[in-house]
């Protein structure tokens, strides 16, 4: 049945998918959040799933992007019709009008870019925007208990980040952002498949072997598969046979890095802190949190129980879920920003 009027939505603004949720609905749109355009006009070829299968594939006068990518918006224009693309779709199938957004925030963002894209959602007809902080909403999808006087640790591995955040009272009580995510792993291996193998590949292959053979320790029995890419030799295309040991060694870097990223923060959270996450263990969150025996490596290197969520992948959009279908069951939770004072409407 079709919502009629006004409703509340919700929005994940990720670096790689891009989530919809509709207040009783659930996640009812998940997209690529990649922009194909005309390099001169700017005009959008394609948008989602589509534009990233065109990645690597396009012709000189048309570029592929992912405009929420880097730390910081790479293309405002891209990013505004995209997004606008998005939500009237979404807004016409499920006969929603004006609805209240409530949108989870990529990190790193300015000041000055966080108000342009509320005002953005503004422009794309949604009657006022709820800035969310993205570590909370995904603390609130993966069942952390983030509202009681005890400290719990969500660490969010997304595509080109990683929110690491403690909570306690409703709080972030220590938190801090880390370059390892989806795209560090894509480009090691990418890396890794030119160093040993002299074949340049793209990132998409790079991802399909990440998803199908990457790991953080060895699988057993052994995974293969055949890749192809272009001879730094030849020049031409050519194919080779990767096999799961060659993927969790090329991601042995990062993940050593990272692991010491983890040791560094809860060395820094203050004891009592520290001994509530020694109990409860660490919740592991976001797409790249379904990498092969990462949950198991983190446990024996952080000595603590190590955990991932049911379809971490959705966390964010199943927090957004929660509050906009029961808002006053998280009013003692800081959300990032106070709802009135930092509502932008039109």
């Amino acid at each position: 049945m079709a919502i009629f009027g006004s409703a509340d939505i919700g929005m994940d603004l990720g670096t790689s998918v891009l989530h919809i949720v509709v207040k009783g609905k659930g996640v009812v749109f998940s997209e690529s959040a990649c922009v194909a355009f005309e390099r001169e006009t700017r005009s959008v070829i394609s948008a989602g799933d589509e534009a990233k299968g065109m990645m690597g594939r396009t012709p000189r006068n048309i570029d592929v992007e992912r405009p929420f990518r880097e730390p910081h918006i790479r293309s405002f224009d891209l990013a505004s019709k995209m997004v606008n693309s998005y939500l009237k779709d979404v807004m016409k199938k499920w006969r929603v009008s004006r609805p209240r957004l409530f949108l989870a925030l990529p990190c790193g963002l300015t000041p000055t870019e966080r108000q342009t894209v509320m005002e953005m959602m503004v422009d794309a007809g949604v009657r006022s925007v709820v800035p969310v902080d993205e570590s909370v909403t995904s603390a609130i999808g993966a069942k952390l208990r983030i509202d009681q006087p005890y400290g719990r640790m969500n660490v969010d591995i997304g595509g080109a980040r990683t929110g690491i955040s403690v909570f306690s009272m409703g709080n972030q009580a220590k938190w801090r952002i880390d370059a390892f995510g989806g795209d560090r792993m894509d480009a090691a291996i990418m890396d890794y498949m030119r160093r040993k193998h002299n074949l340049i590949i793209g990132e998409n292959s790079a991802e399909m072997l990440k998803i199908n053979l990457g790991a953080a320790r060895p699988f057993e029995p052994q995974l293969q598969e055949e890749i192809y890419g272009r001879s730094l030799v030849s020049g031409l295309p050519r194919g080779v046979m990767v096999n799961s040991d060659d993927i969790t060694e090329a991601l042995q870097q990062p993940i050593h890095e990272f692991v010491n990223v983890l040791h560094r923060f809860i060395e820094q959270t203050p004891p009592e802190l520290a001994s509530d996450i020694f109990d409860a263990g660490i919740m592991l969150s976001g797409g790249s949190a379904r990498l092969y025996g990462l949950e198991e490596l983190l446990a024996e290197q952080m000595g603590m129980p190590v955990y991932v969520a049911d379809e971490p992948e959705l966390t964010v959009a199943r927090g957004l879920a929660e509050l906009i279908s029961n808002p006053d069951a998280y009013e003692k939770i800081n959300l990032g920003s106070p709802y009135k004072e930092d509502e932008v409407s039109d």
